[in-house]
């Protein structure tokens, strides 16, 4: 009888081990300690998190301001499976400082509405990191992934930094902006390197620009720019691309929703490196902000 009893605890004890072992399978804590990354899944699991800036695997948080962060879930397990599939659920949010939600979307796959019998499945997450960056704030990036037919969750959180694209050199004197960079309209993306194509079309971007003159309710803005080759030839010159406004004036909040001026290249041969030079001043006064770089143009 008291073997009997015994066989009866162990047997007990082993269910309570494989109960406990069974429950603890697709719970995961994993911390990253060069980035500070964090995931915990309860239910749902995902074998590794690739991170990508700009296309290339990378694993930094300190990102300069314009580039594209893709978060890679790869082989996310733990779905449950009806009629052979699965459908998982996935959400998005930025927050600033722990306190501002700067960018949120609470459904990141619409297109999988309906489910998916995708495997092994790879979900991923993407944001630019055109983000305020004056004023040293921090950021995290809170990504969850959950289920629609079950109660499984994974979350990951990366804290993360943004620092000026530093392929412009600016300089202001008593006109205030929020962002000023090199946009690649061909590509859909910033320009981070001096080496450049011939057949792409750029913009030079200036937003919310402010502290311009006010009379009678108007800034009148001067907004010039030269493009040099090595040789001191000008390719590129525009002494007001805002003309159209010298006289009359134009209405400050159509100035602060921004400002641009394109480049384009003809085909031929181009004596690098060329000098970009660009200058936006206030006719009554002597404010101004001076931007430059230099660029390889092939």
């Amino acid at each position: 009888m008291k073997n009997q009893m015994q066989k009866i605890r162990t047997f007990t004890l082993l269910i309570a081990i494989a109960t406990i072992s069974s429950c603890q399978f697709n719970q995961s804590v994993n911390k990253d300690l060069t980035t500070g990354a964090y995931s915990r899944g309860d239910g749902i699991g995902v074998d590794d998190i690739t991170l990508e800036i700009n296309g290339e695997t990378d694993n930094r948080n300190e990102f300069v301001f314009g580039e594209k962060v893709n978060l890679i879930f790869n082989n996310v397990s733990g779905l449950t499976n009806s009629d052979g599939k699965t459908f998982p659920e996935l959400s998005m949010y930025i927050v600033k400082n722990e306190k501002d939600t700067v960018f949120s979307n609470p459904n990141l796959l619409k297109i999988l509405n309906n489910g998916t019998d995708l495997s092994p499945l790879q979900l991923q997450a993407n944001f630019i990191t055109a983000l305020p960056n004056h004023n040293n704030e921090k950021y995290k990036v809170l990504v969850e992934i959950t289920e629609k037919k079950g109660d499984g969750t994974f979350n990951y959180e990366l804290p993360f930094t943004v620092k000026e694209n530093d392929l412009l050199d600016i300089n202001s004197n008593g006109i205030e902006y929020s962002t000023i960079y090199l946009w690649n309209e061909t590509l859909k993306q910033l320009v981070f390197e001096s080496n450049v194509s011939s057949e792409h079309l750029f913009i030079l971007i200036l937003n919310d620009i402010e502290g311009l003159e006010l009379i009678n309710e108007k800034v009148f803005p001067i907004f010039s720019l030269d493009l040099t080759d090595n040789n001191g030839n000008k390719i590129l010159s525009n002494p007001n691309l805002l003309g159209a406004y010298e006289e009359v004036g134009i209405n400050p909040k159509d100035l602060k929703s921004q400002v641009t001026a394109k480049l384009s290249f003809t085909k031929g041969t181009i004596n690098n490196p060329c000098k970009l030079t660009a200058k936006l001043k206030d006719k009554n006064s002597s404010k101004e902000i001076n931007i430059s770089t230099e660029l390889n143009i092939n």
